[in-house]
Formats: C-alpha cells, structure tokens, sequence
C-alpha cells in the first residue's frame, strides 16, 4: 500500500514545514510521497521548502484555488491507493499512519483522527453530524444543537462527517465521487464530501486513539471574506443536498447574511497569555540560540505536577512527536502554560494563536 500525503498551504511557511518534519517521520516504514500544493503564497514558502532539500513534489499555483480545487488537482498527480489530506498546521505522530492501515475496514469511506489545537483542547470538529435544517439553523442562530457528534472524543467508531484537515480516503473512491466539490472555496467542502460518502455506501470511520495537533487560522485571515466563506458555505450544502426546498433555501440565505453582518462586528478576539515567569526547554541538552533569546532559560528532561506560568518549548529532537502530543494533552489544563515548538534543525519555533487566529513563529 502506498499512501499520497497531500497538504495545500497558503503563507504559513513555518508551519508547513514543521508539519513536513512529522509527517517524514510518519512516512519512515510506509511507502509513500507527500505532495505540497502552494496557493500562490506571498511569504516565500515555496522558495523556504525547496531550501529544505526534501524529498516531496510541490505544485505552484499561480492564483489562489482555494481549498477544494488544490486538493483536486494534486489528487490527479498523485501515485498512492490512498490519498491523505492534511492542513498545513498540523502536527502528527510518528505512528499516525500506521494506526490507520491496522485499523480500516473494507467498507472505509473516509478515516479521520482525533485533534486538538495547539494549548491542547479537543476540536469537536473532529467528529459531526450531517446538518440537516434544524441543525443548520440553529447553528447559523448561534444555538446549542446536535451538529458535534455524540461519540466519545476518546472512542473510536462511525460518525456523519470528518474534517478536512485531516482525511485519509482511498484514491478509486475518491474518483469514483469526483473528489471534492469545486463549489467550495474553503469550509463545507468536507461535509458534502462525507455526505456523499454515505451514499456510495462506504462509512466514515473516527479514531479516537491517536491524536493530531491542528493549530487552525494559519491559511486564513478572520475577516469578512473568512466569513463568508464560513458561513456561505451552508448556504452551498443546503443547496446541494435539500435542493427541492427553496423556501428554507432562501431563509438560510437570508440567516446567513445577517449572521455575516453582525459577526464582523462582534468577533471575539482570543487571546493566549504571553507573559510568563520562566522559560523551560525540554530537551537533553542546552540550546544556545534560545539562550541568546532568553535571558532565563532552564533545561529540563521531564515535567513536573507544579509546572505552570511558564514557556515550555518542546525540542523534537529528545521528544519524539507523539510524546510532545501526549505532553500538550496532559497539560492543558494547566495555568498559564505557552507551548512552544522547537525545529528539528533549531531554526525557529512556532506557537499557536488564538482561535482562527494566526500564531506565532519565532526565527532563531
């Protein structure tokens, strides 16, 4: 079995190549390719990847295609029975995809994993129900409803819909649905593709056993054409799955547009706090690029139970991906704890932002 990683990326250079960093290790005892497709990013990310010398195809666009027709056209090149999506601000496991050849089925549509963000919350995203008119509007209204799956965050089973920052589907079936619906810019193109799924009979599996790290917001700016995107997408999966009922049609558009408007004005800034006592590096050794960044910096080669108020910045090269995983997770309930993470070649480290917001990357 050979296995496509594809991962469509627009201005997040840093990012991205942390992302490539996992995912090589993921790949180690797996036949496999990873194939970058660059929206046509302004920040230098297809001259910073080519530097790196990896061993991966890029694919440069000259205009932005969006998510759905980047993924499209990169599936076309592809030489893997499997195709892998995966965003560029992720981070998985070394044994990510192993986990996944030993646990598909035969009648496995889509395969998606359990995520959380960079301070290590659970992103509910992972695992939805398909949104039928009552969902939809009471989502668009801002109410509580069943849109996020009952299934255990932890459990492993079949759900409605995976998200699409992290998709591994089989490369036939794929083609035989015609891939992702162009319609789509961004956002919805994963709940039709799941829905579509279902109809060909295949089921859409959720892993709860291993866990990824998305950051989120890193392609996207949070303004008004985020927001609609956002939001226009239901309006573009209503039409295409209750085309028949133009009325209600009409009245998510017209919830949609209002929810638009207002949204702009009242988007809540998230904000994660900065300001910490000390700075710990957890590695096996000292970093003296960090040491000329911080004035106090500590080595440490295990946590403890009183850790908090603190940058704790992870070194991939004495934590393996899946431990620093397992570290956030453990973690995140702490106080006041920034995780930071360290580049295998100790060029910059990155951090995560607020909700859809952009992080942080620090060049060292």
């Amino acid at each position: 079995m050979k296995i496509s990683v594809i991962i469509v990326s627009y201005n997040c250079k840093a990012f991205l190549d942390y992302c490539i960093q996992s995912v090589f290790k993921a790949l180690k005892n797996i036949e496999g390719e990873i194939i970058v497709v660059d929206n046509c990013s302004s920040d230098g990310s297809v001259e910073y990847i080519k530097s790196k010398k990896y061993n991966l195809k890029i694919i440069e666009n000259d205009i932005n295609l969006g998510f759905s027709k980047a993924n499209n056209k990169a599936s076309k090149l592809a030489g893997g029975d499997y195709l892998f999506f995966l965003n560029p601000d992720t981070i998985i496991p070394e044994d990510l995809i192993n986990n996944f050849v030993e646990n598909k089925k035969r009648d496995t549509g889509i395969f998606g994993f359990r995520m959380i963000d960079g301070q290590g919350s659970f992103l509910r995203e992972s695992k939805r129900n398909f949104p039928n008119i009552r969902i939809i509007s009471k989502k668009l209204l801002g109410f509580r409803s069943d849109y996020y799956s009952s299934l255990n965050e932890f459990d492993s089973g079949v759900v409605d819909v995976l998200c699409g920052a992290n998709m591994i589907i089989k490369k036939s079936i794929f083609d035989q649905i015609n891939g992702f619906n162009e319609e789509y810019f961004m956002f919805g193109e994963d709940i039709e593709i799941s829905h579509k799924i279902s109809k060909y009979g295949y089921k859409n599996y959720y892993c709860g056993s291993s866990s990824i790290i998305h950051f989120k917001g890193q392609s996207t700016i949070n303004d008004v054409s985020y927001l609609k995107n956002f939001y226009g997408a239901m309006n573009i999966y209503y039409k295409n799955v209750f085309s028949s009922n133009l009325f209600f049609l009409y009245i998510i558009k017209i919830i949609s547009g209002l929810f638009i408007f207002f949204k702009r004005f009242l988007q809540p800034k998230t904000k994660i706090n900065t300001d910490s006592n000390f700075n710990l590096l957890f590695s096996d050794k000292p970093n003296n690029k960090l040491k000329k960044l911080y004035e106090n910096i500590s080595t440490i080669e295990q946590l403890e139970e009183s850790l908090h108020n603190c940058n704790l910045i992870f070194d991939p090269n004495y934590l393996t991906f899946k431990e620093i995983i397992k570290c956030i997770d453990n973690l995140k309930n702490k106080n006041k704890i920034n995780f930071w993470f360290l580049s295998s070649d100790y060029t910059y480290m990155i951090k995560a932002g607020g909700m859809n917001q952009k992080g942080s990357t620090v060049f060292l």
